[in-house]
């Protein structure tokens, strides 16, 4: 009982710290005028169109999983207009995420250092550049992995050899389906997880035990597969979902650059490099736990075994590539715990079991994390900005001026105009992705060649044999992004008097 209630009272206090420290660091927060990354932006509008009854890949065009569209589909039910519901999202699995370093902390006997342990923890993580504006893929897997992560823990050290149980077994197998059904390239994690599990009952001679793992843990992928066959299925567009999702993902998409077996291995030197230097507040105690990993005795040697084959793999599926988005590694801090391990060992004998001094050390470092997020965001400079002071709003007060107004985001990744005008696409390229595919090139050039939308919103002036049809009606400079300045025309017939 006195356990149940600890678990209850630290899963709060994570939902508090990821509510605190979000609040500043994301920029679906409230306190921001809105989310402009692109990625949180197309997922909002695909979510918004499922809700729509278009269907994923096939009515609007998009290369990450069906789930996470899912997800954003539910955050636009709580609100439509604004990041309000991928906010409260963002609270629960980051809340979750640390409430699973919580409990692989117990497993390590870190005991009330935890308080401490999981402010550090969220302060250095959302604070880093790897989190980048909130509501990555990475972030919302990162307590799926970690709670896997303790699971294995758990049955190394209070259930092997005896084989982990079905119920377990195939609940982490459904887990595996959420994490392949929203960005397949974090797979890494669960391939080392139950091929660790096939081979440690292979070694012992127990090939029943090992088949066993492997069919349960099948089973849960399958069970997290059903939904989306039947939803495709029903919509007939399974060869749209395989074909977009995995076909263009793992044959067009990294193909986009071609490297010697050299040229290869040095791009994914960097690209993990980038990321440790980038985001030292965690990369750096995070490696530190792994050498301290390496030689505690505190852990056993399997326990180190299945936490660097974890470790390894994870990393070997997000940076194999050799692409340097340095968000793609934000995953890799689901291992935390094993690196707050050592700290808090040493600050448990430090707070001595004093309630007292554990409530001030605590409420000292809750302060200091959060002046450390407002120092180390690279998105605090947008807190508090007025919206009607952003490129977004700007042309959203044009475009709302016409009823049931239509948009396209012609030529680059969406950044926020679909969710500043409260539209949802239309068109299935409803923005340029960097998945080089001559289709969408065509497509979007024939929306405006035909006039299909109302508007068209783009990073450069259309040319002359483009936009016959449009006229441009404002422009705006872009705050520090990786074009100078934003364009927005409207379709001529829309000036004819009523």
């Amino acid at each position: 009982m006195a356990n149940r209630r600890r678990d209850i009272i630290f899963l709060l206090y994570g939902m508090a710290i990821a509510a605190a420290f979000l609040l500043l660091c994301s920029k679906s927060s409230p306190l921001y005028p809105l989310n402009d990354w692109s990625d949180t932006n197309i997922f909002f509008s695909c979510g918004k169109g499922m809700i729509k009854g278009l269907v994923i890949y096939r009515d609007l065009y998009d290369h990450k999983g069906p789930l996470l569209y899912a997800l954003y589909a539910l955050c636009a039910l709580i609100d439509s207009t604004s990041f309000l519901g991928v906010f409260l999202l963002e609270i629960l699995a980051f809340g979750l995420f640390l409430w699973s370093l919580y409990k692989l902390l117990a497993l390590l006997e870190v005991k009330g250092s935890a308080w401490v342990l999981l402010l550090a923890a969220g302060a250095a993580i959302l604070s880093s550049l790897s989190f980048q504006q909130g509501g990555s893929a990475e972030e919302l897997c990162l307590p799926i992995l970690a709670w896997s992560l303790y699971a294995v823990l758990r049955w190394q050290r209070t259930q092997a050899p005896e084989r982990m149980s079905a119920r377990q077994l195939i609940f982490h197998g459904i887990l595996c389906g959420g994490v392949l059904w929203i960005k397949f390239t974090m797979l890494g994690f669960y391939g080392a997880w139950i091929g660790g599990l096939f081979v440690y009952h292979l070694f012992r001679r127990r090939v029943r035990d090992a088949f066993a793992c492997a069919g349960w843990f099948l089973l849960g992928v399958a069970i997290a597969t059903l939904p989306w066959v039947l939803y495709f299925g029903l919509n007939g567009a399974i060869g749209a979902w395989l074909k977009t999702y995995l076909y263009d993902n793992i044959f067009v998409y990294t193909t986009l650059e071609t490297r010697t077996l050299s040229g290869q291995i040095k791009a994914v030197l960097l690209s993990v490099w980038a990321w440790v230097w980038e985001n030292a507040a965690y990369t750096v105690p995070l490696l530190l736990g792994g050498v301290w990993l390496t030689v505690s005795r505190r852990v056993s040697g399997a326990e180190k075994r299945w936490v660097w084959a974890l470790f390894g793999f994870t990393a070997l599926g997000v940076f194999i590539s050799g692409k340097s988005y340095v968000y793609y590694g934000l995953i890799l801090g689901a291992f935390t715990g094993c690196a707050l391990a050592p700290l808090g060992g040493w600050a448990d004998k430090l707070l001595n079991g004093r309630r007292i001094l554990t409530a001030a050390a605590a409420l000292v470092f809750a302060l200091c994390s959060a002046v450390f997020c407002l120092a180390a965001s690279v998105n605090t400079p947008d807190l508090l900005k007025p919206r009607d002071e952003t490129m977004q709003y700007k042309f959203a007060r044009i475009v709302n001026e016409t009823p049931n107004a239509t948009l396209l985001n012609y030529g680059f990744m969406d950044a926020g105009f679909y969710a500043a005008c409260n539209i949802t696409p239309s068109v299935k390229y409803f923005h340029q992705t960097n998945v080089p595919i001559q289709e969408m090139l065509d497509e979007q050039r024939r929306y405006i060649l035909e006039g299909v939308t109302d508007y068209v919103v783009s990073r450069d002036p259309l040319p002359s044999d483009l936009g016959g049809l449009y006229t441009l009606v404002a422009t705006s400079d872009t705050p520090d992004f990786w074009y100078d300045a934003v364009y927005l025309y409207e379709r001529n017939d829309l000036f004819a008097p009523v």
